[in-house]
Order: C-alpha cells, then structure tokens, then sequence
C-alpha cells in the first residue's frame, strides 16, 4: 500500500526489520464501516508483554506500560467532524520525518507507518514522556493496540491487532528466477446497482527445479506489487460501439491519498467496483455505450519481480 506516495509493507506481507510497515485497521459496526468518534493512540508491544492484559492495560482502559512506539494525530483525536480533524490526513505523513502519526485512508479504515528505517521516536501520553525509537529489538510477533471511543457517549475500548516481523529473505541464485502466476477471477454475477469487491486469485510457481522448498514459499506469500484492474464494457450489439472503458488501469493506481487496489497476503487482488457510476460515462449518455446490463471484461496489471503482468480477460454478467 502507499501512504501519500510513500510505499510501505502492509501487516501481511512479510514485513521485516528494515522496511515502513503499514499497520492498518479496519472499524466496522453492524456490517458497515465506520469511523470511531475518538482515536486516543496506538500502542505497539512485543506479543510476550501482552501475555497477561493487566501487564499493559489499567483502569479505564488506560495503557499503563510504555511500549516500543506510541502513535497519534498531532493535537487531535476526533479524526472526522473535528476543527482539527485534519491532522487525520495522509498528507501529514512524510516519510524518514513523520514519526507518530495515525492516518485515515477512507471511511473505517486507518493506518500507522511502524518506521523501521529510522531511530524516530514516539510520545507516551500516559507517562508524558518520549518512548524509545521505534526499531523491534528482534524478529517475532508484535501487537498493535487501538485505543479508541466509537461513540460520544462511549467508554473507551483497546483493540488488539497482531503483526509479525520476519528475517530479511535474502539468498543468492545461479541462475534467474523462473516465476509464472496464474489469475482467476472469482466474480461471476453481478447485479446493477451493486456495489462489489471483484477478486483475482492469483497462484505463484517457481519452476526453477533445485530451488528450496523454504524459499518456493516465500513466492507464496506478497510477491506482487504496484497492482492496478481494468473494467470494460464488451458490447455484443453490433450496432453499437465498444468495447468502452468503464474503468481503467490508470484510474486503479495507487495515489497519495488512495489505494483502490488492495493485494491480501496471498497475492489476491480486490478492487471495489461501484456499478452505480456507469451511467455518467459520456458514452452512455449520448447513446453510444448500450444498455448497462450484459457482459464486462475484468484484466489485471501488475509488477512480478522485474515482470509486467498483464492477465488474461476475465468476464462477468451485470444483471
């Protein structure tokens, strides 16, 4: 994922001790995203100091432990509707200054940047001192704790999200890497007015024959990068044109302020795609495009290694 511009390793992706690590979270409430009323901070221990919740977490649902890194908007706490909500914004993020921050990606979905690359430092509200720089002793298992108010009225709540930072996989080869992927699209049906994930798969094979199975699976898990979907129109009425670009690769790239693309851990593709917007491209309203329901082609795009990938046309039915 990016954060205005910035390129970090999601929680999932094999994060190690030398990268920016985006720890984000997700707040939903009875099935839908939400924003919480208050952030207070995020908190990151190592798991083995979390064994007992007590060793951390006091009355109120106070942090009473200083942690490896503590993070929180600069003066702000109300990431929306506030005077200074905008301390929220992944604009304020700068990458090698900005230490302690947490920043809102869109509606119920925030993240903080676990800067491995620099002895920055964070602020414990708690003990109102400086923490120390925020660098993981050792490789192992992490906990993220949210301290948030979800409502106005509400008491304050810690969330506990979980993260692993593994050694660098670093190796040599005699020979060059033989990788092939192979997408799937899941979506088959979708219905006018909906708005969908549409997920590809995709599977990773290394057909060098003598490389370690150790190493095989390191392929498995978030090799790809910088990736980007296209949606068209295939119109089978010859008296119309097509095909029509509904959305296209340049339109799904990462910007400073969004990442419409989201690749999970094992290499899946999601891309939310609101059918709604079809009717304001220009080639529907001046009668070129058809009718809205019929058969649109989905391709993705991405970066494997020193590999461009372009998959195959994939089709769904919108109904």
């Amino acid at each position: 994922m990016q954060v205005n511009n910035t390129v970090v390793v999601d929680r999932g992706n094999r994060p190690n001790m030398t990268q920016r690590v985006g720890l984000r979270t997700y707040f939903i409430n009875d099935g839908a995203y939400i924003d919480p009323y208050e952030i207070s901070g995020v908190s990151v221990f190592s798991k083995s100091a979390t064994l007992s919740p007590n060793s951390v977490i006091g009355a109120n649902n106070n942090i009473t432990s200083v942690p490896i890194m503590q993070f929180g908007a600069s003066g702000a706490t109300q990431p929306v509707g506030a005077v200074d909500s905008s301390a929220f914004d992944v604009s304020n993020y700068v990458p090698s200054v900005t230490a302690s921050g947490v920043y809102r990606i869109k509606q119920g979905e925030y993240v903080v940047v676990f800067d491995q690359t620099l002895a920055l430092s964070g602020w414990d509200d708690y003990n109102a001192s400086t923490v120390q720089a925020a660098t993981a002793s050792s490789v192992g298992d992490y906990v993220d704790m949210w301290t948030v108010k979800l409502a106005q009225a509400s008491d304050y709540q810690v969330f506990t999200n979980t993260f692993t930072l593994n050694e660098d996989t670093f190796f040599t080869f005699v020979e060059p890497l033989l990788l092939t992927t192979s997408n799937k699209l899941l979506n088959k049906h979708v219905r006018l007015g909906e708005k969908v994930d549409l997920k590809v798969t995709t599977e990773t094979t290394v057909q060098n024959q003598d490389i370690l199975h150790s190493v095989q699976n390191i392929f498995k898990e978030s090799v790809i990068t910088s990736a980007t979907m296209e949606i068209r129109r295939v119109n089978q009425d010859l008296h119309f044109d097509g095909p029509f670009t509904v959305s296209s690769f340049s339109d799904t790239a990462a910007t400073p302020t969004s990442n419409p693309v989201t690749i999970t851990q094992d290499n899946t593709l999601i891309l939310n795609w609101d059918t709604t917007t079809i009717k304001d491209l220009v080639s529907f309203q001046n009668g070129t495009f058809g009718s809205l329901t019929g058969t649109y082609s989905v391709q993705a795009k991405y970066t494997l290694l020193n590999e461009l990938i372009i998959s195959p046309l994939f089709y769904l039915t919108v109904s």
